[in-house]
């Protein structure tokens, strides 16, 4: 599912040559005299909370709290504890308890994170760009929450930050050895059981941190370890696109199952080395890994009715959209779908950099990074048609229902399962970058320049990213010699599908075995082709990018008072980018090299303004530009089709995919602004509005027509600019602990947030379109409890109904919403010692299928989804 959920790849060839490689670039570049925040430092915390001890739920609040107070920008946090206490077991499933965030789940967790309905956003991890393969940002379920020691969600940009997000920047911070006070050692050992997919899982993560004094100076060293196995399920009942079938009634062209079952190993490992010869100079080395090994397949069935003519149909009362079709005197044609994928991903950076303070007003720092991101995919799809006797199709609980009464879809002579077709694919993408920087800090309050400038500090960065891709040709076997032929003819090939837990008709049903396919790759071949057949080279599925760029910063922290204390922060940050991208095209069916060279200059001013109106009330005013280049995915000219199911003689089908990129694609800019009011009544209360808006400039958005390309039908998705862009909206948060309330009263506490989102885009055709996967509203409510040895959170998360496609599949006349979304986690720890810690908590109690519909109107259903709910128990040893 998509890295696209990505997968996870193992590179298995050894780069020893790294580590060598940055040290001489870090002294080639000056490292004790040039700058560059050490990269826990890249974006400044405030001082008092450079290093942050955790103690608790109140602490790792106040912790959060201090840095939102005192940061330059809009800044939400979530520290060490504050992290532990959720059964999250990734950082972007720990996202969604942040105001105005938003994610969404499939393939057994959470994946896509937006901020403010806007998928721009950039991760960093410890302040450095990361990525995952060909993309911009780093896929966020790669990170186990073990690692991690805290998360700040900017939502406003200066200077410093690197380029690259329009809707907010996410910065992941692991652990350091000098953020303990001596050794520290963590050990976590957690089983999770998943409902639906019948399975326990296991999640273990170490840590263990030192500091010494020594000859030298001071050294730190600090090795963490994390392993985590989710084997999940995910199903569907779905019902077809929405077509007039007789006397009025409007219902689906086909009703069908789809499932989504994996088994996902994710191995990660950090270190962090840190020397601190005397106060005024330190070095640090770290780095981090993730290898993921996920086997997954989507497999489904869909059915089609016989004929809505002498069918019996009955709709739902008081509308013409169909509740039951039934045809029981009539055979049923259709067919499952084994899509079985196998990938595998390493994601790895490596950092050295040094601090040195040159005087006590002047500070000087450096880093360079070598991040490489490794994928491989392998795609193996078989289908099977079948023939049921007698069609019973519904629209039951949001989604399609499909039944064939006589007839067992489990037993592949009785349904008359046989050889439909299938292809085999192959992909493999890529992506490195190597990148320094350097920065200078000077404290200019003392010396008192122009009065009331505080600090001056500017710095550079220079970085070349490469991104590339490759795949085989995609090739649909549909006149395979065994076409046709009963599918039990072929032990091991065939199995039945995972149960559905939902009630939706059919249970189980025959499909290809997800593993058979992907390992007897010649078998599979054999059946298809004749014989076992050598893949071939996809030219059109080839791009290799360069990209070059050049960034210098200067910013200036000011301060004075006009009857309150004010001070802000002014700067801009200056980005030359060049590129290089090649790949191939495809005109009549012939292919051509194409080479684009792109050059540009942006120029990214900021300005950020706090007035202290009382000792606990900050009121800010913040604005600035940001801009997204698009993914490297998106530049690609060439044309790349994914082969659809033949249509039966009654229906429509399914037709073919495609996407096409745009080598002349520009980047996104977006003009923000944001007020906030901030009340901090209390070390671990506050009450907090802000109010913000983004102008866009060449938004970019993806379009799905209906397109006929040799003869067959294809809905082909291009990226496009827009010509006007708009959002606006107001977030509200709330927290407290209620330390008055007499005895055991004392420990509860309240988190509260809210978030309403507005905005519209104007496509190049005039129409106006609304953000795709934005909410309007959305809100969190977390229960707080910590006493003695006790503590718990519950939290609840909601959101409203959003638009998921428009003018769905090359459709003009249908749109796609989705439902109203909530969710329920839970936890309880129970403090065995000082050292131990046991915890039962809980993640989708409440069960909440996902629901989407056509054109605003709830009774024309596609489909509902329903995930694992998961129950883990934990043990937590801290020394």
């Amino acid at each position: 599912m998509k890295h696209t959920a990505p997968a996870c790849g193992r590179a298995r060839t050894a780069r020893p040559i790294v580590l060598k490689s940055l040290v001489a670039s870090l002294l080639g570049a000056g490292m004790l005299s040039h700058a560059s925040v050490a990269a826990q430092e890249a974006v400044p915390a405030p001082a008092d909370t450079a290093v942050v001890t955790v103690s608790g739920v109140r602490k790792a609040a106040q912790s959060a709290q201090t840095i939102k107070k005192n940061a330059d920008q809009v800044v939400d946090s979530i520290v060490a504890d504050d992290i532990g206490k959720f059964p999250d077991k990734n950082v972007a499933e720990i996202l969604q308890r942040v105001p105005g965030v938003q994610v969404t789940r499939g393939g057994g967790e959470a994946g896509t994170v937006i901020i403010r309905g806007l998928g721009g956003v950039v991760a960093l991890l410890n302040g450095r760009e990361f990525f995952s393969d060909t993309g911009r940002s780093l896929y966020l379920s790669d990170v186990p929450a073990s690692m991690l020691q805290r998360i700040d969600v900017y939502k406003t940009q200066g200077g410093d930050l690197p380029e690259g997000g329009t809707a907010g920047v996410i910065d992941v911070r692991t652990n350091r050895p000098f953020d303990f006070k001596g050794r520290q050692v963590n050990l976590n050992a957690r089983v999770e059981n998943r409902d639906k997919a019948k399975t326990n899982n296991p999640d273990v993560s170490a840590m263990l941190s030192d500091r010494w004094k020594t000859g030298i100076g001071e050294i730190g060293a600090l090795v963490g370890l994390s392993f985590q196995r989710g084997r999940y399920h995910d199903e569907v009942a779905f019902a077809g696109f929405p077509i007039p079938i007789d006397n009025g009634v409007t219902g689906a062209e086909n009703f069908g199952r789809f499932m989504g079952n994996g088994d996902r190993k994710r191995e990660a490992g950090n270190f962090a080395l840190q020397w601190r010869p005397s106060p005024a100079v330190e070095v640090f080395a770290e780095g981090f890994r993730t290898n993921i090994d996920h086997r997954f397949q989507n497999n489904f069935m869909i059915g089609f009715p016989p004929h809505f003519a002498g069918a019996t149909i009955t709709t739902k009362p008081g509308t013409n959209n169909l509740d039951t079709i039934t045809r029981l005197n009539q055979d049923a044609p259709g067919f499952s779908s084994t899509q079985a994928y196998q990938h595998d991903v390493t994601n790895e950076q490596v950092a050295l950099g040094a601090r040195w303070d040159a005087t006590p007003n002047l500070r000087l720092t450096t880093e360079v990074a070598r991040t490489a991101s490794y994928f491989k995919e392998r795609r193996v799809i078989f289908d099977f048609d079948y023939t049921a006797r007698g069609f019973l199709g519904a629209v039951r609980s949001g989604g399609g229902y499909l039944d064939f009464p006589g007839t067992n879809m489990e037993d592949p002579d009785d349904a008359k399962f046989r050889v439909r077709g299938g292809t085999d694919i192959a992909n493999a993408r890529q992506g490195t970058s190597n990148d320094w920087r350097g920065d200078v800090v000077y404290d200019a309050s003392e010396n008192g320049v122009l009065g009331f400038v505080k600090e001056l500090s500017g710095g550079v960065r220079l970085a070349e990213r490469k991104a590339s891709s490759r795949g085989i040709r995609d090739m649909w076997y549909a006149n395979s010699p065994q076409n046709g032929v009963a599918a039990s003819r072929f032990p091991g090939l065939w199995t039945l599908s995972a149960p559905t837990g939902g009630n939706y008709g059919v249970n189980r049903y025959v499909v290809a075995d997800h593993n058979y396919i992907l390992d007897n790759t010649d078998v599979v071949r054999t059946i298809l082709t004749g014989s076992p057949t050598q893949l071939e080279d996809n030219p059109l599925s080839y791009y290799s990018d360069v990209e070059r760029t050049s960034a210098l910063y200067a910013k200036a922290k000011f301060g004075f008072h006009l009857g309150v204390p004010i001070s802000g922060v002014v700067g801009a940050r200056l980005v030359r980018t060049e590129q290089t991208l090649k790949g191939n095209s495809s005109i009549v069916g012939v292919i051509a090299p194409v080479s684009v060279d792109t050059s540009r200059t942006d120029v990214l001013p900021s300005l950020a303004l706090r007035a202290e109106l009382a000792p606990t009330l900050v009121a800010r005013l913040i604005s600035g530009r940001a801009v997204e280049r698009p993914a490297f995915a998106d530049y690609n000219p060439a044309l790349r089709l994914t082969e659809g199911v033949a249509a039966t003689p009654t229906t429509s089908g399914i037709v073919g995919t495609g996407a096409a990129g745009n080598p002349n694609l520009r980047p996104t800019k977006s003009d923000n602004i944001d007020v906030a009011l901030e009340w901090y009544f209390a070390p671990t209360g506050s009450l907090t509005g802000t109010i913000f808006q983004h102008k866009f400039i060449d938004r970019s958005v993806e379009k799905a027509a209906r397109e006929i390309i040799n003869g067959r039908e294809y809905d082909v998705t291009r990226r496009y600019n827009l010509t006007k862009a708009n959002l606006e909206g107001v977030e509200m948060s709330y927290r407290q602990f209620y330390d008055f309330l007499p005895g055991m009263l004392s420990g509860l506490g309240l988190e509260a947030n809210f978030t309403y989102i507005t905005g519209k885009q104007t496509n190049p055709d005039g129409r106006e379109s609304s953000f795709l996967g934005m909410s309007k509203t959305s809100y969190n409510l977390v229960g707080l409890y910590e006493k003695e040895a006790w503590s718990a959170r519950l939290a609840y998360n909601w959101r409203s109904k959003f638009t998921a496609e428009e003018r769905y599949r090359g459709n003009d006349k249908l749109d796609l919403y989705v439902a109203p979304l909530r969710s329920l986690d839970g936890s309880l720890s129970y403090r065995i010692s000082k050292q131990l810690t046991v915890t039962l908590d809980g993640n989708n109690l409440l069960d909440q299928p996902y629901h989407d519909y056509f054109n605003k109107d709830p009774g024309l259903v596609r489909d509902t989804r329903r995930y694992d709910r998961a129950v883990g128990l934990a043990l937590h040893y801290k020394y």
